[in-house]
């Protein structure tokens, strides 16, 4: 089994995975500039490149950028791409790192599709506003331009109420996870809402992920955002936590948890269509796959529930996945229904 080594590998590896997938649906200017100056910067990084298109047999989609990276070594991966699609990987600690390809389409930027708006008329007691609601299916991500110049992505299964009213701009996360560019405007706080926690900011870049009625994950890209408690929450208050980019939180029933990403671009892959692991073990793995999918999956043995995975998973393809997880990791399959079941393979 083949195993390729770069030097900051998990950087290296997550930029051009994520190249591929912006490369795939189309490069404006000033990604094709910035694209240019990547590939530069070192030849470790036409070869990732070369190496993640291959995996997924899509390197006719290099041809247009070929004159950018050196044309003898796009030839020689072209001509030994049959048959490695699924023999890419890396290692992580003792165990192989399988990168697991998965598919789905990010829709483009879209003006109100699946959502309802309403029209609050004003009162002697409350200002004019208007709410809307947007929501995605399983294993779909859209984007969503807002009245303000925001743009909004939902993630897979999703849901969310927009309330924009003369003095603030504020969204409820009811379900699932999204991630907002933040129009500036002084004048109006951007607030997500998620459960009994809340995301403040004017202008800025970043994402909330709401797992269940008592936790939430914010993220942050660009700027920075207040993150506090409602005052009329039944939980536990904390002190105002102020996040700036790399900086992921953690907020639950338990004290929130404060920590610095070294690479947010793999943690919000999903806004490419694709989801990351670098590690984890197999039964959690499966629990985010089962986002995007209508399928749902059982792990037989408790002890293959724990074997680490890693890797660059597009959404969507369930064939490969589980074409790779056989071939990478000795785990069989059978179908029942919508349920897959998952046990080693003798």
């Amino acid at each position: 089994m083949q195993t390729l080594l770069f030097p900051n590998q998990e950087a290296v590896i997550s930029r051009a995975t994520n190249w591929i997938a912006k490369i795939d649906r189309g490069l404006n200017a000033e990604e094709q500039r910035s694209l240019a100056q990547w590939l530069e910067e070192s030849p470790h990084h036409g070869d990732a490149l070369v190496q993640c298109a291959s995996m997924w047999d899509m390197l006719d989609i290099l041809q247009p950028i070929s004159k950018l990276m050196p044309m003898r070594d796009f030839q020689l991966e072209a001509d030994v791409a049959v048959g490695s699609r699924f023999r890419f990987g890396r290692v992580l600690g003792v165990a192989l790192a399988a990168s697991v390809a998965v598919v789905t389409a990010v829709s483009v930027i879209a003006f109100l599709p699946q959502s309802q708006t309403y029209h609050v008329p004003e009162t002697a007691h409350t200002a004019p506003r208007i709410i809307q609601h947007y929501q995605t299916g399983v294993g779909e991500t859209t984007v969503f331009a807002l009245s303000d110049g925001s743009l909004m992505q939902l993630n897979t299964d999703s849901k969310v109420a927009v309330e924009y009213t003369s003095s603030a701009r504020n969204i409820t996360l009811l379900q699932g996870e999204v991630y907002v560019d933040v129009a500036k405007d002084a004048s109006k706080p951007f607030t997500v809402e998620s459960g009994v926690d809340r995301v403040t900011a004017i202008g800025t870049a970043f994402s909330v992920d709401r797992r269940g009625d008592d936790e939430t994950e914010v993220i942050v890209t660009e700027g920075t955002v207040r993150v506090n408690r409602r005052a009329d929450a039944p939980s536990q208050r904390y002190d105002d936590l102020y996040l700036t980019p790399g900086q992921r939180l953690l907020v639950g029933e338990a004290r929130p948890r404060l920590s610095v990403d070294d690479d947010p671009e793999s943690a919000l892959a999903w806004r490419e269509g694709m989801i990351v692991f670098r590690g984890e073990p197999l039964r959690e793995a499966i629990r985010e796959i089962d986002r995007y999918t209508p399928l749902s999956f059982e792990i037989a043995d408790p002890q293959l529930a724990e074997i680490p995975v890693g890797g660059y998973f597009k959404t969507g393809d369930l064939d490969q996945l589980l074409a790779i997880l056989e071939q990478n990791f000795g785990v069989a399959h059978t179908r029942h229904g919508t349920r897959v079941m998952l046990a080693r393979a003798y």
